[in-house]
């Protein structure tokens, strides 16, 4: 064994059973990443949270395999009246449905494992 490069070894990897899941490593670092937004978008993200939660129920058109591009933009359009109707118009809208696509993206992977875990094939 390389004693030099053991001070770049991670101690689970060495001892194994590391306390947190790759799950929680995501969300750490998702959360870690919102907080370095500006102050504005994370304005914004709370209103698209907000719609996405309203869409959180079986037989959405959030949890389609291939959700449609008029509900997503329904959605969108939901956070944007919400928001305030912020200026500039065409700017923010993009962004809104850039953040949408996110949320709908990692609420759609946390119901997959969800289910997955609930029932194991």
């Amino acid at each position: 064994m390389n004693y030099n490069s053991l001070h770049q070894m991670n101690l689970y990897d060495v001892f194994g059973d590391s306390p947190w899941t790759q799950e929680d490593l995501f969300i750490k670092d998702r959360e870690y990443m919102k907080k370095l937004c500006p102050k504005c978008s994370r304005e914004l993200v709370r209103w698209v949270k907000d719609v996405c939660d309203e869409e959180e129920y079986d037989g959405s058109c959030m949890y389609d395999e291939y959700p449609d591009t008029v509900s997503m933009e329904m959605m969108m359009n939901k956070a944007y009246v919400r928001a305030g109707r912020p200026e500039p118009e065409e700017w923010v809208k993009a962004l809104l449905m850039s953040m949408l696509h996110n949320e709908v993206c990692y609420r759609r992977n946390r119901r997959r494992e969800f289910k997955q875990r609930l029932y194991p094939r």
